[in-house]
């Protein structure tokens, strides 16, 4: 994740400052799985050059990464605030004390308590042994050229300094000072206050700034992308009509979850250990450590949801989809791969075949009328392909069920 963060910092240079004041790096991780997710990579070049052909993409990373920027700028400052309120009741805890030891002693006093007279002898002994010892020493240890001995008198002189003080902070009182100091606190926390309050409105004022910046690059992105007919045969789409941008992906993946259901390890798969369809290489791939079958028994429906957007849905291009094909290509390419799953779609429309959807591919798609024929030539493609593979006879009746039952879902969303 760390060699995205100066990507991260390129687009919202405030995210900087705060990675660097983060200790537990919820900065950095949260930054670096917003690019991950809008790129579909952790390849900090690649996900820097997909940014760079689509400038609605980077316009919505650079408005998460704002919306990261401020809510970690709210929890710094309101822990530098509760550090500050703390220091001030520190010193309101030490003046109470204070407070409490002479009240404590006057009471002692108005009852006639022999106790009483403990504070003004310690005192006395405290103040005279202070004065008299630190002439004896100015009059003889001073003079004195041994390393040992000056340390020592060093020593003296603070250990006296210190009892001194406390004896003339208890009778004299530090009230003044005290206020003093407590106004200063509060005068400085005010400040910071102030201080927070102007930098939120500036993060919230750049935030709102970003959100209109993607929306404007997103609405440019859909008036310039003319669309181009994928073959000669068909007439190309009226460059003025805008794009259709959609995510269905709650809908699909739901779709996809009951297809794959929960944990299995059959014998023979080439997947191995198996969770809500998520194989144990893809969650040691995206985890970035070693894990084993009881971490894929493990997976929560959530993380499993975040690695097929990440992983499948966001490289495809599902957004930008007709509903319907949508579902089939995302499906397809958790079953077999996105590369495989775009290039079933891209034969289907009659454009180059590279495994990789791009303008030409959704100008193609967008110009077929019959999205339902559509559907249909996908999943008799998918069904091809699948009897292709040598574990067909192992797993095709499943696989053939699936593609049936996908097929339908699909339709129904047309």
């Amino acid at each position: 994740m760390l060699p995205l963060i100066p990507l991260t910092a390129a687009l919202v240079p405030e995210l900087i400052r705060l990675i660097a004041g983060d200790k537990a790096g919820i900065v950095a991780t949260s930054a670096a799985q917003a690019v991950v997710e809008l790129t579909g990579t952790s390849d900090p070049a690649i996900a820097r050059q997909r940014l760079d052909a689509d400038p609605a993409a980077a316009a919505s990373l650079q408005q998460r990464l704002t919306e990261i920027a401020l809510e970690a700028s709210k929890a710094q400052f309101a822990e530098a605030a509760q550090q500050r309120q703390d220091a001030l009741a520190a010193v309101g805890l030490s003046d109470r004390n204070t407070e409490s030891a002479r009240s404590t002693m006057q009471t002692l006093a108005s009852a006639s308590s022999p106790i009483a007279w403990g504070a003004p002898v310690v005192s006395a002994i405290v103040t005279t042994g202070f004065f008299v010892i630190l002439a004896l020493l100015m009059l003889n240890g001073l003079g004195a050229r041994d390393d040992k001995t000056i340390d020592i008198v060093n020593i003296a002189v603070g250990v006296l300094g210190t009892g001194f003080a406390t004896v003339i902070n208890f009778w004299l009182g530090s009230s003044s000072g005290s206020r003093d100091k407590e106004a200063q606190v509060v005068a400085l926390q005010a400040g910071h206050a102030a201080q927070t309050a102007d930098l939120l409105r500036c993060l919230d004022k750049a935030h709102a700034t970003h959100a209109e910046s993607a929306q404007a690059a997103l609405a440019a992105v859909k008036t310039v992308m003319a669309p181009v007919a994928g073959s000669k045969a068909e007439a190309p789409p009226d460059a003025d009509a805008p794009i259709a941008v959609q995510d269905h992906f709650d809908r699909c993946v739901t779709v996809t979850l009951a297809q794959e259901g929960g944990f299995v390890e059959a014998a023979g798969d080439p997947g191995g250990a198996t969770n809500f369809g998520i194989t144990l290489a893809v969650l040691q791939a995206w985890r970035g450590v070693a894990v084993s079958a009881d971490d894929v028994r493990a997976l929560t429906r959530k993380e499993a949801m975040e690695i097929y957007r990440a992983n499948y849905w966001l490289p495809a291009r599902c957004s930008d989809l007709p509903g319907g094909v949508d579902l089939m290509v995302f499906d397809c390419g958790v079953h077999s791969g996105p590369r495989i799953s775009v290039k079933l779609l891209q034969k289907a429309v009659g454009v180059t075949d590279d495994g990789s959807l791009g303008p030409k591919t959704l100008a193609a798609v967008k110009a077929t009328a019959d999205i339902a024929g559509l559907i249909n030539h996908l999943a008799e493609a998918r069904l091809a392909y699948c009897r292709s593979l040598d574990t067909f006879a192992t797993f095709g009746a499943g696989w053939t069920r699936r593609i049936h039952q996908v097929t339908a879902a699909s339709l129904a969303m047309v």
